[in-house]
């Protein structure tokens, strides 16, 4: 056998062995999964003692487990992403899990775990802390969805609270920001995806208020916006409500030269009034040069 051939056999023998190793390695660590056990088949078992409380606060990790074990064999807890924790208190928001905590607490231990979770019922007010919650349940279709894509990515928080609410509470998908460098595209894809609509251009941010989590006060709407000029001209940015009204004259036959641009648009939305609008990028007074369609909604489940 000629050396060429040796060393490309040893490389394909080398390459053999790594994908029989990695093979192995997740055979393990799925066997390893399946010795723990969901905290709803857990509760109520008579060594075991477990409390679930909030540490303050409505995203991230916002939740604290207490786990007792009297007994005298190892107990494997798993928390589902996926979960829903209930609220003893039902003026404050529910806790929706979605990362996947895997708890071990040796026998005659106590262990206290943090959880990762995103209020979901928006119009309630934030989970005080010490607040007791309830194991709840596992939600529906849409949420396993989006439970199972954050577990797997690292998204945004305000992105995953907002992708949280769309689900929960009908928000709408243009809440969900695209992060730096398009961070959050994929949750921003796939909400889309499960309401059925088409991706949002725009991102729409609400306005902040002490007393509440969520505000369903519409107060900018933020987007980059390309277009190209064939000739030098003057360009004119224009918003019009479904009646074809001018609201807002963003650019007034500002000079252009020829070329690519993008317009950055950062507008305030508080005032206006619930309905379809219009963003039209007009050159020369009579060429359109982009059209962008976009919703004020407030017509939110709760509010």
């Amino acid at each position: 056998m000629r050396f060429k051939d040796m060393k490309n056999y040893f490389q394909s023998l080398l390459f053999a062995c790594f994908i029989l190793v990695a093979l192995n390695l997740c055979a393990e660590s799925k066997k390893g999964k399946d010795k723990y056990i969901s905290i709803e088949k857990l509760n109520g078992h008579k060594t075991l003692k477990m409390k679930l409380k909030s540490k303050g606060g409505h995203s991230g990790y916002c939740m604290n487990l207490m786990i007792e074990n009297r007994g005298t064999d190892t107990c494997f807890a798993w928390v589902e992403a996926g979960r829903r924790l209930e609220s003893a208190d039902t003026t404050q928001q529910d806790i929706f899990i979605v990362k996947n905590e895997y708890a071990v607490i040796p026998p005659k231990s106590k262990s206290e775990f943090s959880l990762f979770g995103f209020c979901c019922i928006s119009h309630n007010r934030s989970p005080a802390k010490g607040s007791a919650f309830t194991v709840g349940m596992m939600e529906g279709k849409d949420w396993q969805t989006i439970a199972q894509l954050i577990n797997g990515h690292d998204f945004d928080e305000s992105a995953i609270q907002a992708a949280v609410w769309v689900v929960s509470n009908g928000h709408s998908v243009s809440a969900i920001g695209k992060g730096q460098n398009n961070k959050n595209m994929l949750l921003l894809q796939t909400l889309a995806d499960i309401k059925g609509i088409t991706m949002p251009w725009y991102n729409i941010a609400y306005a902040s208020e002490p007393s509440r989590v969520f505000s369903n006060k519409p107060k900018s709407i933020q987007a980059d916006i390309t277009y190209t000029l064939a000739y030098e001209g003057v360009v004119s940015v224009l918003v019009k409500d479904a009646y074809g009204i001018v609201q807002k004259t963003l650019l007034d036959n500002v000079p252009r030269n020829k070329g690519p641009y993008v317009y950055y648009l950062d507008m305030e939305i508080g005032g206006w009034k619930d309905g379809q609008y219009e963003l039209m990028i007009v050159q020369d007074g009579n060429r359109i040069l982009e059209t962008r369609k976009f919703e004020i909604n407030r017509a939110i489940s709760g509010f």
